[in-house]
């Protein structure tokens, strides 16, 4: 009896040994970049997802308006080549990003702009208003956005440490233009559980940068982890009144102008497996070889 508890002892010892390995499996890969662009009555738009593991690529899109018209002879002389253009927007975004066994990890940039163009003051009035009786300039609207983003969710076989850091950053370039418009620079990183649907992780920030460095376990389950950088201009469309000017007087001018972005950088999920309480192979060999001459003895006493 002595002998049969000692041989199933050795037996669990060996089994011991032996670990299960933490496993990621990706579920859904939403990488995606977008920029796109409209200026009067002109519009432009692309956009770019990966096919493979490894995403490195790069979007953009512009618009302008029909240059306005202007009247013959005053100003700078009429017609269109005078250096005067109607409104304009650009937009563009890249991204880097890899999945990799046990990390997703990213670099990606949205960047978007416009202005209201160049256009002749005088040439607008005197048609507008005739000369010296006030009247305005019709300023094209314009718009612009752009989008960054890494929406990858995934599933883990049993509980994991994670380590999430890299650098976030959004802010206005350059902003200036009557109130009534608009900018928007956003980013944001979430880790979120779609089983018990809470965040583990969640930060959001605009006009502002900020490093991550966030750290913790997650149980087996399906997660989603989303990093998104968005930017955006608007400019309405408007009159510029200028009242007791005269075709003379009036000077050209330049439209007001706005831009923006935002990014994020190396930023990096990790996961590894949680640290168990194993025997090392050298132990458990050690341990499994002193029970078998335990188990020998015993045997050679029962037949002595």
């Amino acid at each position: 009896m002595i002998r049969q508890l000692l041989l199933g002892s050795a037996t669990l010892v060996l089994v011991t040994g032996s670990a299960s390995a933490l496993t990621m499996s990706v579920n859904e890969d939403n990488r995606n970049i977008h920029a796109e662009a409209a200026a009067g009555l002109d519009f432009d738009s692309n956009s770019a997802s990966p096919a493979f593991a490894v995403f490195d690529e790069s979007v953009s899109a512009s618009a302008a308006a029909v240059n306005p018209p202007l009247t013959q002879n005053i100003g700078s002389g009429g017609g269109g080549g005078n250096g005067f253009y109607g409104a304009v927007a650009n937009a563009s975004a890249n991204q880097f990003s890899e999945i990799g066994a046990m990390s997703i990890y990213g670099s990606g940039f949205a960047e978007a702009s416009g202005n209201h163009g160049h256009v002749d003051l005088t040439a607008s009035f005197e048609a507008d208003g005739g000369a010296g009786g006030g009247g305005g300039r019709n300023f094209d609207s314009f718009e612009a956005s752009a989008q960054s983003v890494i929406d990858v969710v995934f599933s883990i076989d049993e509980a994991a440490y994670f380590d999430l850091s890299g650098f976030l950053s959004a802010g206005n370039e350059l902003a200036e233009g009557p109130i009534g418009n608009d900018i928007t620079n956003v980013v944001s990183v979430v880790l979120y559980s779609k089983d018990t649907e809470v965040s583990s992780v969640a930060i959001k920030i605009s006009n502002d940068s900020t490093a991550l460095d966030e750290s913790g376990v997650l149980e087996a389950g399906q997660y989603q982890f989303s990093v998104r950088a968005s930017a955006g201009v608007l400019g309405h469309g408007e009159v510029i009144p200028c009242l007791g000017c005269s075709g003379i007087d009036a000077i050209p001018t330049n439209g007001f102008g706005y831009a923006t972005s935002a990014g994020f950088r190396g930023v990096t999920l990790d996961l590894s497996a949680i640290d168990k309480p194993i025997p090392e192979p050298v132990t458990t060999t050690l341990a499994a070889m002193g029970l078998g001459a335990l188990v020998l003895r015993t045997s050679r006493r029962r037949h002595s």
